[in-house]
């Protein structure tokens, strides 16, 4: 059902206004109006703030910011490590705001000092690495190289591209041409297609060397920043140590870290969630109405909360602060916000309703009618005792693993229901995994492959129940609404369906033929009333026939999805090896139960949404959103 409302008005004292939004943000039940109609009947000023809450309101996002920041720095802490009282969350007076503030810029600043130290380390450490395969190539040959006044050294890596494998003859070429053969070559294999190279060579032809592998295009070995004017031994050497020591310094820079997180991450949390409240209080004035003396707050609660938020009010500021229940203006109706209040088994089939529209308040709730209706068409199309079953097991695994995701859980319900309605289908059919139900005792009081007759009148006359009942809720509607001309034009169309329904089965011969000529002039009559009171509007109530037969496709996809079980059983049953029937049954039924869990899905809410929904369903409805904080710390775990 769609929870009865009431449009309330706020009054207090303008110096009231900062605690009485507080404590309408603890008690989070009322939808704060934005543009009420009174604010123009009553010459009312929308709320201004002043400087000092301006002021308060960029220290507050630039504290939010700050301790957003601080918790992405510091590590999580698991529910074990904490040792401690819970940390209150604090008072944001003006003292508490600057004592806060204090706090923050000195923790700031020891997790910014913790946090550069442990950036420099893993980037000094990364850039490490790059080199390692070069590096741990090269150690081998650092015995060779011997600092001299003559001598010079550098590294290279040489790329082997397109299967040329002659790279290093033609260094070597180029060197004892440039040295005179005064050089040595020391080389080792990085992987398939890169080699590090070690020259040894004179000073004298240093310069003339590296521009020439610049001009070949051989790349220079580019040590880090750190050791770049070291000789190349002892740079390796150097950095072969560092590569070794910096792990153990990132470590230690973590457990510091670690070790504020301990001591300042709740703290912050809760300091975060009270700046946030803070935040959210100072956004909803924007939404507040003011005189030189008063402000007013209006906005809608729901009935039963009403009297609560009343005597809370009036305990916390003492007739202070009033609230007063408002008329409802007619032209308000469609812009009241709509709750869904639904209970039980009921509850989780919502999800349905809101996957296309909320219902605009005043109007029909179609949830209860999805909850009987869904699982009946869900269960007379898949309808087989052993794809219930399984349908049950894994609904039932998913709601227990996504408790915490409201949509899946509420999902996972209704596919509970709908598994139970596929058993019990299954049992009037005697289908377990197509006929295999056969061998074990199961009998069919409706064989969907042979009665097919039979099965299409039930499919017809539950038609003919869901439409009949999405116009006569439209009647209903239109009556409360007051339209009575639109009313008496529904209840014609629903005269129409019956009648029409009852004139194919008298000529069937499923109901007596002598009836056929009541039927006619009953059907001639409702022609003539919904045109008479409806109009061309009312032209639309003719679609409902048409509807009625679209019910045709719970006989025709369950019919579809018993021939596939069948057929898989019967291959499976044509193949000598047990092992490869199985397979092969197995396959054919998995498809087909991965077919049965979309397929019934998809029509079953079709037959809703557009056969059913049309005749009586107003989308549109405006949703409710409570002033509350939306933000909460997560729950303390010491």
């Amino acid at each position: 059902m769609i929870e009865p409302m009431a449009k309330v008005r706020l009054i207090s004292p303008r110096h009231l206004v900062d605690g009485v939004t507080a404590t309408l943000q603890e008690i989070g039940v009322l939808h704060i109006e934005s543009t009420p109609s009174e604010a123009i009947r009553i010459p009312l000023s929308p709320y201004v703030m002043d400087e000092a809450a301006r002021q308060r309101r960029v220290a507050l996002d630039r504290l939010r910011e700050e301790l957003r920041r601080l918790l992405l720095l510091l590590p999580e802490i698991s529910p074990g490590e904490w040792r401690g009282a819970r940390p209150s969350r604090p008072e944001l007076t003006e003292e508490g705001l600057a004592r806060l503030i204090q706090v923050v810029r000195e923790v700031g600043s020891r997790v910014d000092e913790a946090s550069a130290r442990l950036k420099a380390c893993e980037e000094e450490l990364a850039l490490l690495s790059k080199y390692e395969k070069a590096l741990v190539a090269l150690t081998p040959f650092l015995s060779f190289i011997q600092e001299s006044e003559e001598l010079d050294h550098l590294g290279v890596t040489l790329e082997e591209k397109g299967g040329d494998r002659h790279l290093l003859g033609v260094l070597h070429e180029m060197m004892a041409k440039m040295t005179h053969n005064r050089y040595e070559l020391f080389h080792a294999r990085l992987d398939e297609r890169s080699l590090v190279v070690l020259m040894i060579f004179p000073k004298a032809v240093s310069s003339k060397i590296r521009s020439l592998l610049w001009e070949e295009g051989i790349t220079e070995l580019q040590l880090p920043v750190s050791v770049a004017d070291k000789p190349l031994g002892q740079a390796l050497r150097i950095i072969l140590q560092k590569k070794a020591e910096l792990p153990i310094q990132a470590s230690r820079h973590r457990q510091d870290l670690k070790d504020l997180a301990l001591q300042w991450r709740q703290v912050l949390a809760q300091s975060s969630d009270a700046v946030l409240c803070c935040l959210e209080q100072i956004d909803a004035t924007a939404y507040f109405y003011q005189t030189k003396m008063a402000s007013f707050i209006y906005g809608w609660v729901p009935r039963r909360s009403l009297a609560g938020m009343s005597g809370r009010i009036g305990a916390e500021f003492g007739g202070k602060a009033v609230i007063e229940e408002c008329p409802i203006d007619p032209k308000e109706w469609r812009t009241i916000p709509v709750v869904l209040r639904n209970s039980g088994v009921l509850r989780p089939f919502e999800t349905l309703t809101r996957l296309i529209a909320l219902p605009v308040y005043g109007s029909i709730d179609p949830t209860p009618y999805l909850a009987v209706f869904f699982p009946l068409f869900y269960g007379m199309i898949l309808g087989d005792v052993g794809y219930g079953l399984l349908l049950l097991a894994g609904a039932a695994i998913v709601r227990r693993r996504y408790v915490d995701t409201p949509i899946v859980r509420d999902l996972a319900a209704i596919f509970l229901v709908a598994s139970a309605t596929t058993v019990l289908f299954g049992v009037l059919y005697g289908e377990l995994f197509g006929k295999l139900g056969e061998y074990v005792g199961l009998r069919p009081s409706l064989n969907r492959m042979e009665a097919f007759i039979p099965f299409l009148a039930v499919s017809i006359a539950i038609g003919t129940l869901h439409v009949a009942l999405g116009i006569a809720l439209g009647a209903w509607s239109a009556w409360w609404r007051g339209d009575r001309q639109e009313c008496v034009a529904k209840l014609g169309g629903l005269l129409l369906v019956v009648t029409f329904v009852a004139l194919i089965a008298s000529v069937a011969n499923l109901l007596p033929r002598t009836w056929v000529t009541a039927e006619t002039a009953v059907l001639l009559s409702s022609l003539t009333i919904i045109f008479i009171f409806g109009g061309v509007r009312g032209a639309m109530e003719l679609h409902n026939l048409v509807n009625v037969l679209s019910y045709l496709r719970l006989m025709g996809i369950g019919i579809a999805s018993v021939a596939l079980a069948f057929a898989a059983n019967k291959l499976g049953g044509m193949v000598g090896n047990v092992f490869l029937a199985v397979a092969i049954a197995g396959t054919l039924h998995a498809i087909n139960f991965v077919f049965g869990i979309l397929s019934p899905t998809i029509q079953s809410l079709r037959l809703h949404y557009v056969e059913f929904f049309e005749n009586f369903f107003a989308p549109g409805g405006r949703p409710y959103k409570p002033f509350r904080h939306l933000h909460p710390a997560p729950p303390f775990r010491g």
